[in-house]
């Protein structure tokens, strides 16, 4: 069980890195294109599309498994927080099964999509070309294959009364 509890460490970190830098690389980039638009009257061509793209996905997809090991995701739980503790763990169970589930099928959507935007070679019209936005259909199926196997961790841990490291520090 530790070394799932590393792994899902691991692999939650990094996607949660990666969007950190598309988050910043995203700053980065509209920041240059509204300076460049303002002080030079010449946009840098694609910026909208781009960040649209490529930066949004992965700031909005690839943090899921960081914010599901870390039991962060937004719950509206005002009748199972009144229910005796072997209830919620019960509905807790179910919850994370249906949870796998729902994003196995996700998963399995998303990739059948990413297969074939990519043999399509799918590409964006903008200024002055092309942007080829097919690479980024594949973030999904990645940030969810991640999802499904902290949640799968997640399920384990409450089967067998695991405590969750999260590698950080309290």
């Amino acid at each position: 069980m530790k070394q799932f509890n590393t792994l899902a460490i691991l692999l939650s970190n990094a996607l949660f890195y990666v969007a950190m830098a598309a988050g910043a690389l995203m700053m980065l980039h509209v920041t240059v294109d509204v300076a460049a638009r303002t002080v030079f009257n010449s946009p840098l061509p694609g910026t909208g599309e781009i960040t649209a793209t490529y930066y949004m996905i992965a700031v909005a997809f690839l943090p899921l498994a960081w914010v599901t090991l870390r039991d962060e995701h937004v719950t509206a739980d005002i009748f199972v927080g009144n229910l005796p503790a072997a209830a919620r763990h019960v509905v807790a169970t179910v919850a994370d099964l249906l949870v796998i589930a729902y994003v196995g099928a996700f998963v399995w959507q998303s990739w059948l999509s990413a297969m074939a935007r990519t043999n399509r070679g799918e590409v964006w019209e903008i200024l002055g070309g092309y942007l080829p936005v097919w690479p980024t259909r594949w973030l999904l199926p990645v940030a969810g294959v991640a999802m499904v196997l902290v949640m799968v961790f997640r399920l384990l841990a409450r089967l067998s009364h695991h405590r969750i490291e999260t590698g950080e520090e309290r």
